[in-house]
């Protein structure tokens, strides 16, 4: 028996194959991601989006994609009680991919002028952007910048959205059926 992996706890607290039973009133207990495998989630995402590599936004959406699908793929039977997680990792995603491309646009001068051509009002968008010295990774998170990098940007360019998929695959899945056996009366 191994000692490390073997313990008596709350199911809540332990991990099994990146998964945890999340306890529910009065309901069946919920399969979620465990705290270890939310870190490798986020972590990896890191890894995937770095800000000073150089690479176009759409390369990084395709690896991100692919990665995203395939890790939905082994975490997809996790139940409703996940999508907390998975929505501050799409928030989180989506935050890094602001900063990348604000360091694309490199110069505050051009931030400015493409938020304003992304709807931001032009006086909004100078005053935001030149407030204070921020770097990229402040600015991803400024209210002008997410108005004009907005969700739907970044789902024209091709990015799957975690929450989005999850609920599309967890309301696809059909419950199994009971079998119906017919009954034998007699006996032949």
């Amino acid at each position: 028996m191994n000692v490390a992996k073997s313990a008596v706890a709350r199911p809540d607290t332990r991990h099994f194959l990146g998964y945890r039973l999340v306890p529910s009133r009065g309901q069946s207990p919920g399969v979620g991601l465990s705290e270890r495998s939310e870190k490798r989630l986020w972590e990896r995402l890191k890894e995937l989006t770095p800000r000073r590599e150089g690479r176009s936004l759409s390369a990084i959406i395709s690896q991100v994609n692919a990665y995203l699908r395939g890790w939905l793929g082994h975490f997809g039977v996790c139940t409703p009680v996940a999508e907390r997680a998975l929505r501050g990792a799409d928030a989180h995603l989506r935050r890094r991919l602001r900063a990348i491309v604000l360091t694309h646009w490199k110069r505050r001068s051009t931030i400015a002028r493409r938020l304003a051509r992304l709807g931001v009002k032009r006086k909004t968008a100078w005053i935001r952007t030149y407030a204070g010295s921020r770097a990229t990774w402040a600015l991803s998170h400024d209210s002008a910048v997410e108005r004009g990098l907005r969700n739907a940007y970044f789902a024209e360019r091709g990015l799957v959205s975690l929450v989005d998929t999850f609920k599309t695959r967890w309301q696809s899945q059909a419950a199994p059926v009971q079998l119906e056996l017919p009954w034998v009366t007699e006996r032949s």
